[in-house]
């Protein structure tokens, strides 16, 4: 019975994220509809019935249009129909959540109006006039927070510095320092200059092992404008890169292949690697993204189990993964480290308050959003990445540059709780 109920549970699941973008068009074009007619009413302007239920609809038709264009355009977008575009989507995403604002805020409202006949008479106008004003006041607080995530969060870029315990660590590898960089979405929101100042900020960091969890590209034909400007990375002992989904959206081949014709990486594709550090050596393994969906991973990846089996006896084992959703089995089979991205951290959050971890949109999707974690012997650091998904907007969840230090647990002298201890770029 039990099997049963969490098979309809994962069915239901599925259809949700298979029908999550059209379910979410849906919802902006309401919620679109609900910020404008708000603004107008707060202005005095009253509109007929059905401009309420055609108003909307009209909304999901552009929607759809837009979507559709900007997934068949490849290149030549006017700068002013693109700056337009930008901005149209920007209002639309801030929508969401006024609507939503506006909804609770109407809820709010209904409660007042069941519990005026309790209130004396002479104090309901203006406890509503009261009320009126900090529903407006929220509503502009809303726009104006998400106006700064997409003016000014895209510029935060933040430098963690992370110590990382390995039980039985060989002398040769403590203080072994490895840089951890993903999803960079080189292309529409990350161009090849900016991806050249990244570059920088790596090297600079002096890294002994640099490792990219995935979501390098978008689209296949940024492979050739993008990764010469990325073969600049360097670390004393290599590069090493996983995929993840959006470089098999791309083409997973097609990017393997530019990765080994256009840098000096190793790509590991269910494979792993050996690092000899002065008479040790520890083992890098790097799994492909196997996807539940847009949104989840696998739990149990296939690969993992025969990799961690062939690895020689004292080696410390380090996962790569795109998604971080299979850290459990990881720490099962006996690694060390498991770095991970995809979750972005959230790139929206509310911000940490009294040490606590910033709750963010990526908890939607994945009980390891952001930052470090731990189980047993095993560590999971979730990078929240350099580039962007949909929205070129961050908003207290800076971009990040990950720097893990490897050492034994007894000169262990911190590890951030949320990986967020890093310095601001």
């Amino acid at each position: 019975m039990h099997d049963i109920a969490a098979g309809v549970v994962e069915t239901a699941k599925r259809a949700f994220f298979r029908s999550f973008f059209r379910l979410l068009l849906a919802f902006i074009a309401l919620a679109e509809w609900a910020c404008i007619a708000w603004i107008l009413f707060a202005v005095g302007v009253r509109l007929p019935p059905a401009v309420h239920v055609l108003a909307p609809l009209a909304f999901f038709y552009l929607n759809r249009r837009l979507v559709v264009r900007r997934r068949s355009s490849r290149r030549g977008r006017r700068p002013l129909a693109d700056a337009l575009l930008r901005g149209y989507v920007a209002f639309a995403f801030t929508s969401i959540f006024c609507a939503l604002f506006l909804g609770l805020a109407g809820l709010g409202a209904l409660a007042g109006l069941l519990i005026a006949p309790l209130v004396p008479p002479g104090t309901v106008e203006h406890i509503a006039r009261a009320y009126a004003v900090l529903v407006h006041a929220g509503f502009v607080a809303i726009a104006a927070t998400l106006a700064y995530g997409y003016v000014l969060g895209p510029r935060e870029l933040a430098v963690s510095h992370v110590e990382v315990p390995v039980r039985d660590l060989p002398a040769p590898l403590v203080g072994l320092r490895i840089v951890h960089i993903s999803d960079l979405h080189i292309g529409q929101h990350l161009d090849v200059a900016e991806l050249a100042a990244h570059v920088r900020r790596v090297n600079a960091l002096e890294p002994d092992l640099v490792c990219v969890t995935g979501d390098l590209v978008d689209r296949a034909e940024t492979c050739g404008l993008a990764f010469p400007t990325l073969a600049g990375l360097r670390a004393r002992h290599g590069v090493l890169v996983t995929l993840g989904n959006h470089d098999f959206y791309a083409g997973a081949e097609t990017v393997t292949d530019a990765l080994r014709r256009l840098t000096p990486f190793t790509v590991l594709r269910d494979d792993a690697v050996h690092v000899a550090v002065d008479g040790a050596s520890l083992t890098v393994v790097g799994i492909d993204d196997l996807g539940r969906d847009w949104a989840r991973g696998v739990l149990e990846h296939p690969a993992l189990p025969p990799l961690a089996a062939a690895v020689p006896a004292g080696n410390p084992i380090i996962v790569l993964s795109h998604r971080p959703d299979c850290f459990a089995q990881a720490a099962r089979l006996g690694a060390a480290l498991m770095l991970a991205g995809h979750t972005h951290g959230g790139q929206l959050a509310l911000p940490a308050r009294l040490g606590r971890r910033a709750r963010n949109l990526a908890e939607f999707i994945s009980p390891f959003d952001r930052g470090l974690y731990r189980d047993g012997d095993a560590t999971l650091y979730v990078n929240r990445g350099l580039g962007f998904t949909g929205q070129k907007v961050r908003l207290f969840t800076p971009r990040e540059i990950a720097c893990l230090e490897l050492v034994r647990p007894e000169t262990l002298s911190r590890v951030g709780a949320d990986g967020e201890t890093g310095r601001h770029c």
